[in-house]
């Protein structure tokens, strides 16, 4: 009996993917909104120091709460890559800017896969810190763009030192505060709740309207 309860309520490979996929859209979305809306009122005001701290914890409480819905390594920067092309298609082209969101992703996965999710305040401090070094040293020495190649080193140390320890601070505190409320709001819902139910509805319903809304800026 409890074989065929657990068969009914357990959803096939393909299902799971699609539900992953709806996910990682989602939250993909909703970081490049806050980069799209918050970030280009930030950005625009010249708040350039405090948008990438606003920024980066904005990004990580999504990520936290995309890895208890999408528990794969290598989803935070599916989501991160998402979260570029939504921005893309809502603001003037920034590279620097796209960069900086794919690397902030890419070091959150890093740090999550590396302590195989434990030590929730670990992964926010050395996720922030691998994400704002990595772009520092790629944007200054790789792509060698001549905002930061003007400056060198000092710019690095200091962007790092000052922006970042900030974000990592922050984002010690609201990854396990992200993590503790969407473990519960993943466990009200339900979590083997089929494709139908009113959590699904709700995200399918967000996610066409967060992306309708970043196609019709094109037209």
């Amino acid at each position: 009996m409890v074989m065929v309860t657990s068969c009914a309520i357990a959803e096939r490979p393909a299902t799971m993917r699609k539900k992953y996929m709806l996910w990682i859209l989602l939250f993909g979305g909703l970081w490049g909104l806050s980069e799209a809306l918050l970030g280009g009122w930030m950005y625009g005001a010249g708040m350039r120091q405090a948008a990438a701290v606003v920024l980066a914890a904005v990004a990580f409480g999504i990520l936290t709460v995309g890895r208890v819905y999408v528990p794969v390594a290598g989803s935070s920067t599916a989501i991160a890559a998402l979260a570029m092309l939504f921005k893309f298609l809502n603001e003037p082209f920034f590279a620097c800017h796209l960069l900086a969101i794919f690397l902030l992703g890419a070091g959150y996965d890093a740090a999550y896969s590396l302590a195989r999710g434990r030590g929730k305040p670990l992964i926010g401090l050395a996720g922030t810190y691998l994400g704002f070094a990595l772009f520092a040293v790629i944007i200054t020495y790789v792509v060698r763009y001549s905002y930061w190649i003007s400056v060198g080193w000092p710019k690095v140390l200091r962007y790092v030192a000052l922006s970042g320890s900030i974000a990592a601070a922050c984002n010690a505190a609201i990854v396990p505060v992200a993590d503790r409320l969407a473990r519960r709001l993943r466990a009200r819902a339900g979590r083997t709740a089929p494709v139908g139910t009113w959590a699904f509805r709700t995200a399918c319903a967000a996610t066409l309207a967060l992306w309708a809304f970043a196609l019709i800026q094109q037209l």
